[in-house]
Order: C-alpha cells, then sequence, then structure tokens
C-alpha cells in the first residue's frame, strides 16, 4: 500500500500550493484529482475568463481609437478556440509542474476509509496527512425551471454567445460576465434579489460601474428575483417574484458556490463540515488532528477567492514541517472585479473608513487627467486612499479604472511595505507608466 508524508486531495490551485511548498521541505507528496488538474480556477474560472475579458478590453480601447469609423465585432468562436487552447496548455502545465518535482499523481475519485487512509480507483493509499482542497459547485436553484440555468462556468467556456443572456446575481463573477457579454454585443440583463450590487466596494464607485455598464445597454434589475423559467419557441420565458415576464437566450447563475465535501467519506475519518464547509481552526485543521482543507470547500472566515486558496495551500505547506505550527495570518486583503471598468480594494476599504471616520481620512484622487488614463482614454478613473489619522500613513485604496487591477497590486505593496514619500522617490521607475504614477499618488 502506498504511503505518503501528504496526500493533497484536490488539483486547483490551493492544493498545489500546499503539495508544492511540502514537497520543496522533502515530504513524499501525493495530489489527487477527480475531474480538471488546475480545478476551477483553470478551467472554468479565473484563466478562461481572463482569455475573453483580454477580448473584450481590445474590442473598447478600438471604439475610441482613430484606426476606422466602425469596431471589427468580436468572433465568438475563434476566441472560443484561443481559450480551450490555453486552458488546455495550463491543465498540462498544472499536472506536469506537480510530475517534475517528484509529487505523485493520481486522476479518480477519492474517499476516505478511516483518518490515514483513502481509497482512489480501488486502490488504498495511505498518509501522515492530508489536505482537503476540493473546491466548490455552483449553488442549485429551487424554482420550476431550474434545469435551465446554467453557472458561470459554462458561460467562460461558452462555445458560442447568446444573444439574450440573462444573469442572476450582482457580485464580482456577474459583473465580469455581464461587462465581457455586452462588450461582445449581446444584450445582458442582471437580476439581482436585493438593491446592492457589489456590496463590499466603495458605493460610488459601484454607482459609476452600473452607469457605465449601463450606457452599453446591461440592464439592471434589482429587487426582483426570477420565479420560473421555461422553454418557448422564442427562447427561455422567465417570470420574476415582481410579475415580470422576458424572452431571454439563456440564463446564468453566479449566486454562491457550495464546498465539495459531500461524497469524501468524511464521517469515516471524523471529519466535521456544515452548509459553510469543512470546520477548520486557525491552523487550517479540521476536527481530525492530521487532516487540513484550503480554499472553496474550507469554512475560514475569507473571501473565497484563488488568492485566498494559494496562500492557505503555501502556509500548510510550510507549517506541517514546522516545529511548532504556528496560526495562518493573512496579508492586506487585495481583490479586484474585472469588470470594463475595473474595480480594486486593497487593505482597509471606504465602507470600513467611512464607519470609523475619528480613525481614518479619506483622500479623493481624480486620475482622469492624468497621462496613463488619457491615452487609455478613460475618462472615469479616479482613486481613493484611506489614511490612518494618528500614523497618517495609507493603509489601505479603492480604484475605479479599466487597468486597476494593476495601480491596485502597485499600492498593495506600498501599504504593506509603509512606505513614507521620500522612500517612494527614491524608487527608480520606468517613465511614463502607472508605476511612476506613484510619484504623484502617495501622500
Amino acid at each position: 500500500m502506498p504511503t505518503f508524508d501528504l496526500i493533497v486531495i484536490g488539483g486547483g490551485v490551493g492544493g498545489a500550493g500546499a503539495a508544492i511548498k511540502a514537497r520543496s521541505h522533502g515530504q513524499k507528496v501525493a495530489v489527487i484529482e477527480q475531474r480538471d488538474w488546475g480545478g476551477t480556477t483553470v478551467n472554468r474560472g479565473s484563466t478562461p475568463k481572463k482569455v475573453l475579458l483580454a477580448a473584450a478590453e481590445a474590442h473598447r480601447h478600438f471604439q475610441p481609437q482613430t484606426f476606422a469609423a466602425t469596431t471589427p465585432a468580436i468572433d465568438w468562436p475563434r476566441l472560443a478556440a484561443y481559450r480551450d487552447t490555453v486552458v488546455a496548455q495550463t491543465q498540462t502545465r498544472f499536472k506536469q509542474r506537480f510530475q517534475q518535482q517528484g509529487i505523485f499523481t493520481y486522476e479518480g475519485h477519492a474517499e476516505f476509509v478511516d483518518a490515514q487512509t483513502i481509497s482512489v480507483n480501488g486502490q488504498f493509499l495511505t498518509a501522515t496527512n492530508f489536505v482537503l482542497a476540493t473546491g466548490a459547485h455552483p449553488v442549485e436553484l429551487a424554482f420550476p425551471g431550474n434545469e435551465f440555468v446554467q453557472h458561470s462556468g459554462s458561460f467562460f467556456r461558452s462555445e458560442r454567445l447568446p444573444k439574450r443572456l440573462t444573469i442572476l446575481g450582482a457580485g464580482i463573477i456577474a459583473f465580469a460576465m455581464a461587462s465581457i457579454a455586452s462588450e461582445a454585443g449581446a444584450k445582458v440583463t442582471l437580476l439581482q434579489h436585493d438593491a446592492v450590487a457589489l456590496r463590499a466596494y466603495d458605493p460610488e464607485f459601484v454607482g459609476l460601474l452600473l452607469a457605465d455598464l449601463g450606457k452599453r445597454g446591461v440592464d439592471f434589475q434589482f429587487n426582483d428575483e426570477l420565479t420560473t423559467l421555461t422553454m418557448t419557441a422564442n427562447g427561455l420565458q422567465g417570470t420574476t417574484r415582481q410579475g415580470t415576464t422576458f424572452i431571454t437566450d439563456a440564463v446564468y447563475t453566479a449566486l454562491g458556490r457550495a464546498a465539495n465535501v459531500g461524497d469524501l467519506g468524511l464521517a469515516n475519518a471524523g471529519v466535521a463540515f456544515n452548509r459553510q464547509g469543512i470546520q477548520v481552526n486557525s491552523r487550517l485543521q479540521t476536527t481530525q488532528p492530521n487532516i487540513y482543507a484550503v480554499g472553496d470547500c474550507a469554512a475560514a472566515n475569507v473571501p473565497k477567492l484563488a488568492n485566498y486558496a494559494i496562500y492557505q495551500g503555501k502556509y500548510l505547506g510550510d507549517s506541517l514541517t514546522a516545529t511548532p505550527t504556528f496560526p495562518i495570518k493573512y496579508p492586506l486583503p487585495v481583490s479586484a472585479v474585472f469588470s470594463l471598468p475595473r474595480l480594486a480594494q486593497a487593505g482597509v476599504t471606504v465602507l470600513q473608513a467611512q464607519a470609523q471616520s475619528a480613525k481614518y481620512q479619506l483622500k479623493a484622487i481624480p486620475l482622469a487627467q492624468w497621462l496613463t488614463y488619457q491615452r487609455e482614454h478613460d475618462d472615469q478613473a479616479r482613486l481613493k486612499l484611506i489614511i490612518n489619522r494618528q500614523s497618517q500613513l495609507v493603509v489601505g485604496a479603492e480604484v475605479y479604472s479599466y487597468s486597476a487591477d494593476e495601480l491596485i497590486n502597485y499600492l498593495a505593496i506600498l501599504i504593506q511595505r509603509q512606505l513614507s514619500v521620500a522612500q517612494v522617490h527614491e524608487l527608480f521607475l520606468a517613465y511614463p507608466s502607472t508605476a511612476t504614477d506613484l510619484y504623484g499618488i502617495w501622500i
């Protein structure tokens, strides 16, 4: 019976972080993947999304330029073929990276026999420690006709673009889908059960994004939700709680995900879980001391984003070989909405600063007249810095622009390093660029 120091169940980005780190410390490691190497991120999430987004960005950038009077249409089938090539190549590299580093790989469904043993395709494997990185799946909706609803991953891997599509939800994935689809020429409706979109972000910037997407034809319907869906000769007919009836060609849900835990035999291993996922402590340890969980399957109180899963995996890869072990300490939170334009934030948010105005000061900086944004025709670009009143250090930032993710990462580095104005001006950077804009931004 093969025996390992560590077995990772799940070959996505979180599992990879744990496996590769543990292997770097000399551990004998195996990774088991049931479906697709790279997990949701590579196959149905960020990787295909960014390929589609790149085409949408190029299309948007073409419009205000002086190349031609008519902007060429996005060739979706050709774009889909390229996307599939990128995904397939990334999948292959993911598995190859494990194998090149001496990590054993298994393909199949893993199920616990007991706390030290799992079964994979009828073969038994044992390990000192296990890391569960099984991810999550879209929440299934419960209304008549729910079988016609597709999930966001289906959109990011679609072979054709529906002429009319409806998106359920108003979170970061929904806005990425709406931006890509509308830029590619689809008529997009976004349906949200309450009145709030992107609730963690600055409401002013969210309002700008709603207005910008609205100008491009995205129809936002708030305080309403889908109650029935039927197939007709003209397409899918939906009815909402408010009594509205509409016809669409496709409905996609971006209403959250549920942990993949139901068929792992967790009870056999003494691992507890609930609706939020697998219960973990501050060391990502489950109720069974030698079994850990990371990423979307873990009920850790952090966002279910790839950068957190990767960080958790790396932490476990280190801590499982450390004596003594140490609780996980998360770095400065950084996130982005890959919409057109984009929203991004790092550290203390605008909402947090507004709730603690005695502690934090907000500094708004218009960016539209800066060369970086003028050349991109980014006439809405703007930034808000959050400053600690006592220390006068920048502790947070939020950006609204077509390149918000780029600027926020620069700002996150400065915030985490607590750099002074003098230290920033000592940096030698290529000019003109987003990086050299920091000279004028930093207080």
